[in-house]
């Protein structure tokens, strides 16, 4: 629903109003002023609905807006946007349907530009490129942090913490990010983006493989090895493009010592995949190799591998 405002706003926006603009050359930025169009919106209304293709890049004259995702049953609120900011940068720069809603909780303006505009710009200006790239991973990884049930139990100034250090990985349909017998296990892994499967080995059939579950934005990977400090249990492979954070695992176990419940969720974590994976191969390979390349494998909750109880 759109609604009138007394006075009609003007379209003179500058890299001063919108930061994220300053990469621009000034003939972009007056070519962006020619074309850009209004939104007066109502608040309650949803600009971008999760799951939809972006044809546009908004801009926030005046107002606010609300973030939210869906993970498993529940909708989290994951972040407000208010005049300065822009969004819907990242179905434009990686053609994808949005990853969350973004709704006004007020009256709002907009600027809008088409995005077929912007991708030929992106196209001559690396630095332009960068920023939004910059600006998207970031808002993918604070979701994905946002709604993680594990991440949720930290408080909010160490997951920014999180998010300032994590680094960021992209990998192609097909490619593997986590080979089943790595010893490599210094990193975990946020999903920002994509899917992907976690899969072990048939032990009877070199040529088959067990599939026991997908990941999608906002799951993470590699994190029972932390727990366990083996290998890798399976290997996870990106059905999509698949969009990543990496968090070193040194991180993570200083998070574990210092926040009881981090540790405590983390834990619970690997116990239900490790379960998870027992039923999925117990009636493929019998009941005790199940146990023992799955649950046999999680230490007990008072060991080296989980200080923060002993510490309590």
């Amino acid at each position: 629903m759109e609604t009138k405002f007394d006075e009609e706003p003007s379209l003179d926006f500058d890299n001063r109003e919108f930061s994220a603009l300053a990469v621009l050359f000034p003939d972009e930025l007056h070519y962006l002023r020619s074309i850009a169009s209004v939104m007066e919106l109502a608040a309650d209304v949803p600009v971008i609905t999760e799951g939809q293709q972006a044809r546009e890049l908004y801009l926030v004259k005046s107002g606010m807006l609300m973030v939210s995702k869906r993970h498993g049953d529940e909708i989290f609120e994951v972040g407000s946007i208010t005049p300065g900011d822009i969004f819907g940068e990242a179905s434009i720069l990686y053609d994808a349907p949005a990853g969350a809603e973004v709704r006004t909780t007020e009256p709002t303006v907009l600027y809008t530009i088409p995005a077929n505009e912007i991708r030929e710009i992106l196209k001559t200006n690396e630095r332009f490129q960068r920023s939004l790239s910059q600006l998207a991973e970031r808002r993918s990884a604070a979701s994905a942090l946002a709604v993680n049930p594990v991440f949720t139990t930290l408080p909010q100034a160490v997951r920014e913490i999180a998010l300032y250090n994590g680094r960021f990985l992209s990998i192609n349909e097909g490619e593997t990010l986590i080979r089943e017998g790595d010893t490599d296990t210094r990193f975990m892994y946020l999903v920002l983006g994509g899917e992907a499967e976690a899969s072990m080995r048939h032990p009877k059939d070199p040529n088959k493989k067990i599939v026991f579950a997908r990941v999608s934005s906002g799951d993470e990977v590699g994190e029972i090895s932390v727990i366990t400090g083996k290998a890798h249990v399976a290997t996870v492979t990106a059905l999509t493009p698949l969009r990543l954070m990496m968090i070193n695992n040194d991180s993570v176990e200083a998070w574990r010592k210092r926040h009881s419940d981090f540790g405590y969720s983390l834990y619970a974590c690997v116990q239900r995949k490790l379960q998870h994976s027992l039923e999925a191969i117990r009636n493929i390979v019998g009941e005790d190799m199940a146990k023992a390349i799955t649950t046999d494998t999680l230490p007990p909750l008072a060991s080296k591998h989980h200080p923060e109880k002993d510490a309590d």
